[in-house]
């Protein structure tokens, strides 16, 4: 406590008030659930950086230049990203390895430049061997090679979203903090965000001469999805209040899908609620996503209804389970991505559900953006393909799934 004191006695007036200055900026991009939240999603919450961190990487004579420099290549050659987005993986490599390719996290499992789990246990789940070069604790399959092989893999496959979120961004900063958050899935973990990250995208964007490559669209493919998943992170909100003022009464008895949701609403941020959307196609987000972080368990049937479609990845163009409910009074309601596979789900097309059944689970940090969260739609148009076609357009068609649920508890 004495050379801490000391330290700040001995600041000049000047670095008190910048430290101060910066202080609040800090307290203000993470102040919205405090002073509530606009509902424009664009104030992606970042940390404000000093200095740039010297770590060996700098040095171009280093592996872990190296790497950065492989990592950077391979993402906006092979993958399509702009040099904003393959720099904001680099800032997380530097913040989760240091971007060496060996740099075992014993505790957690965790090995690797991007630190996958599955390396000495599976506590984090299993990620590291899913591409199949790597094997678990067998270091002489991890190579800089085997490694990018399966960062590709992913970027392709279950963490495809983040391939569009984060290789499509032009600000150094959010492809940073969504990189972060969606491909590390510290979403509900921000405090670990740390201060080497965007210190360390900065340099890789300079670095690499990032400002001069933009996305290739026909590398990174189109965004055209039936559905959309949870993706890039805003400021903290108050309860979601984000989305149509609709006034229409609801009927019949409802609940929230998970237990631990309390009856004012569930905690949701950035991107997660429901309108306006600055990461998917349209700029709209037809329902909410309850990230695993927070809401996970047993998935309920939130109104009573019959289950009339239960799709499974690739069916109707889309790329994850979904349920499909039609209720009596005339609402469709959609929980969707959730599922890892049919052992996830509960109910079987046909079957009648009353109000609080189980429906599925929703398993904490498995694999990825598309089965780790619930996304829940609610409409009024009762046929599925119809209301598909509406995901990414904000005509109406899909209600806000907070405000309505809300109506039907009441107070």
């Amino acid at each position: 406590m004495k050379k801490l004191k000391w330290w700040i006695l001995g600041i000049s007036a000047a670095s008190v008030l910048s430290l101060l200055v910066a202080m609040g900026v800090i307290f203000t991009l993470f102040s919205g659930s405090l002073n509530g939240h606009n509902c424009d999603s664009s104030d992606n919450p970042s940390i404000e950086v000093s200095s740039r961190p010297s770590g060996s990487y700098t040095d171009k004579n280093s592996e872990e230049y190296k790497n950065a420099k492989a990592i950077f290549e391979t993402l906006t050659k092979e993958v399509g990203f702009s040099g904003a987005g393959a720099a904001g993986a680099i800032g997380n490599s530097i913040g989760e390895s240091g971007l060496k390719l060996h740099n075992p996290n014993t505790g957690g499992g965790v090995n690797g430049l991007f630190q996958w789990s599955g390396w000495g246990n599976n506590i984090n789940g299993s990620r590291i061997t899913s591409e199949g070069s790597i094997k678990a604790g067998d270091v002489s399959t991890l190579t800089l090679e085997n490694e990018l092989k399966l960062m590709k893999f992913e970027l392709n496959g279950a963490y495809k979203k983040v391939k569009t979120l984060v290789g499509k961004e032009t600000d150094v900063k959010k492809a940073t903090m969504n990189w972060f958050l969606y491909y590390e899935g510290m979403l509900g973990n921000e405090d670990q965000y740390g201060s080497l990250r965007e210190g360390g995208a900065e340099w890789a964007y300079q670095e690499f001469g990032g400002a001069s490559i933009s996305a290739n669209d026909s590398i990174l493919g189109g965004t055209t999805e039936a559905s959309s998943d949870g993706q890039k992170e805003g400021n903290d909100s108050d309860y979601a209040e984000c989305g149509s003022d609709d006034d229409s009464v609801v009927s019949g008895e409802w609940t929230w899908p998970f237990a631990s949701v309390s009856k004012e609403g569930p905690k949701l941020v950035g991107e997660q609620n429901f309108g306006k959307s600055e990461s998917r196609t349209g700029g709209f987000h037809d329902g909410v996503d309850f990230g695993d972080a927070q809401y996970n368990g047993d998935v309920r049937a939130i109104h009573g209804g019959k289950i009339v479609k239960i799709l499974k990845p690739g069916d109707m163009n889309v790329n994850f389970f979904l349920i499909w409910e039609v209720t009596d009074d005339g609402y469709g309601i959609a929980y969707q991505e959730f599922a890892s596979d049919l052992s996830d789900i509960s109910v079987r097309e046909g079957d009648t559900v009353s109000t609080g059944d189980k429906i599925g689970v929703s398993r904490k940090g498995e694999t990825g953006i598309n089965d780790t969260h619930l996304h829940l739609g609610i409409t009024k148009e009762k046929d599925l393909g119809k209301a598909l076609s509406k995901s990414f357009t904000d005509d109406g068609t899909w209600l806000n799934p907070v405000e309505t649920i809300k109506k039907g508890i009441g107070d």
